[in-house]
């Protein structure tokens, strides 16, 4: 397999930086369509793959609105997350630095395929379509190797659309059929909406 992404998925990438731009409220900006009591439902699953304190990245972070919801969300169940975010739109990057000023340090411009970051994570979370399909695989490798640090869990999520009629695909099946171990997976809505499945570092 080419170890580099195809250009055209790159330029794809780029370009959701100014559709998430082109609106000003901050989940519109996410990527997300519906009302805050659906975002809050739909994006709030994923912390049922935290099971306590620690360092939280999100990889394709935008805005940084996703890792603030998160974080407060986990207070509430008196868990405390320090975000970080990587993501490949240095305007989207500028403005979660911005919404965490406290936090601004953790935020870096890069591709998720090839970046080493500075140091291993307790929580990683993903989207499984942040590579192209064929490369999925190789991609969860890396993340555990470069990303996840022993013990801590790599996060993987996907999401449906209500308009689309299209389920949430479900990446504890891709994990397995790979060969990963998943240690549990959630989902939520009709459709689904969200699936996340988790694998330990």
């Amino acid at each position: 397999m080419n170890d580099t992404l195809p250009e055209e998925f790159i330029s794809e990438l780029r370009e959701l930086e100014e559709s998430y731009l082109s609106v000003s409220d901050p989940i519109q900006q996410s990527g997300f369509g519906g009302s805050a009591e659906r975002w809050r439902k739909e994006r709030g699953v994923i912390l049922e793959a935290v099971d306590g304190d620690g360092d939280f990245l999100d990889i394709g972070c935008a805005n940084g609105y996703l890792l603030e919801c998160l974080v407060g969300w986990a207070e509430e169940r008196r868990i405390l997350l320090t975000p970080y975010g990587v993501d490949i739109g240095p305007r989207l990057v500028e403005l979660a630095k911005q919404r965490l000023p406290q936090h601004a340090a953790n935020f870096w411009v890069a591709n998720a395929w090839d970046w080493r970051p500075p140091h291993k994570f307790r929580y990683v979370y993903t989207l499984y379509d942040c590579v192209p399909a064929g490369f999925f695989r190789a991609y969860v490798g890396r993340l555990l190797e470069r990303y996840v640090a022993k013990n801590g869990r790599l996060i993987i999520g996907a999401y449906g659309s209500y308009s689309r009629n299209e389920p949430a695909r479900d990446v504890a099946d891709d994990l397995r059929s790979f060969g990963f171990a998943v240690a549990g997976n959630a989902s939520v809505g009709p459709l689904p909406a969200t699936r996340i499945a988790w694998v330990k570092g």
